[in-house]
């Protein structure tokens, strides 16, 4: 067997893999159903709610993220039974750290054969602490884990992940009016309500304005918040709307006219809440902004 001929079918072992246990994995345990969202930690600067209506190429984007090497096709097939993407990301000088949970739905005639060490993955088991249960983990080119047939989790703090999960799929099956999310209740609110945009938050905005204005803005900022809807008219671009919360009056007038100047804007598109909060809406930007933030 050639060298070229193995490494394809480790690619498409992997893709298979995934497949198959966001599909094929049994439940464990019965119970309350979780959402996908309960299981994002709150050690992120970064989160983002992108669901499939929103965007389907950015889901592809993001599992050729997890999966460098997964062909287009693959990627497409993957992401069109996807319904909704939960990241939470911390970036450094030494790249992007991601923590995400996947909401999604795969017919099992995905199921592959064959899960093994052969293949490129390395299975372990977890159990959390006092659970009679058992999850696997499954790393590769990324960590993964499924702890049912609906929810992929991949990337930071998989343990935390499961751990979340068993308490609260252990809980009885109708207590659902809430969610138990580490995420304040405004913020877990607000990610959950993305249907046909993506929502995002950061509490630590600076490398996000860079990149989405060519510019190193120091605005003494707390947070910023916003959406992204595509453009029915210019598919490649976004409308993006922003929301900052300054720390006070005198920092919103300076950023102000900073962002005046980086996204030129027009008054119509500025609206000012109380003395320390600024929207702005529609801006226009090219889809491969947000996709360079995500480093993907």
């Amino acid at each position: 067997m050639t060298r070229r001929r193995r490494h394809a079918e480790l690619v498409s072992a992997s893709i298979l893999f995934f497949l198959l246990l966001l599909a094929g994995c049994k439940s464990a345990p019965a119970g309350r159903p979780v959402d996908p969202l309960e299981l994002i930690d709150s050690e992120s600067s970064f989160y983002i709610a992108v669901p499939r209506a929103a965007d389907n190429v950015l889901i592809e984007r993001i599992i050729t993220g997890f999966y460098e090497q997964a062909s287009d096709a693959d990627a497409k097939m993957i992401a069109d039974h996807v319904n909704k993407v939960y990241c939470g990301l911390n970036r450094s000088k030494h790249g992007t750290e991601v923590q995400a949970s996947i909401d999604g739905s795969i017919p099992q005639k995905y199921i592959p054969k064959v899960l093994s060490a052969k293949n490129g993955w390395v299975t372990s088991e977890y159990s959390p602490a006092e659970s009679l249960n058992k999850y696997k983990i499954y790393s590769g080119p990324v960590e993964m884990t499924f702890p049912s047939g609906r929810i992929a989790c991949v990337g930071r703090n998989l343990e935390g992940m499961l751990d979340k999960y068993d308490s609260l799929s252990a809980l009885p099956a109708e207590d659902t009016t809430v969610l138990y999310s580490d995420l304040d209740e405004a913020l877990t609110s607000y990610l959950k309500g993305a249907e046909t945009e993506i929502r995002f938050y950061a509490n630590k905005p600076q490398s996000f304005l860079t990149i989405l204005t060519g510019a190193q803005l120091d605005l003494k900022l707390i947070d910023v918040k916003g959406c992204f809807t595509t453009d029915p008219k210019h598919p490649n671009q976004y409308f993006l709307d922003l929301d900052f919360r300054f720390k006070n009056g005198m920092f919103l007038k300076a950023g102000k006219t900073l962002l005046t100047l980086a996204f030129g804007l027009t008054n119509s598109q500025e609206e000012i809440i109380g003395d320390s909060e600024l929207i702005i809406h529609d801006i226009r930007i090219d889809k491969q902004q947000l996709y360079k933030l995500l480093s993907l």
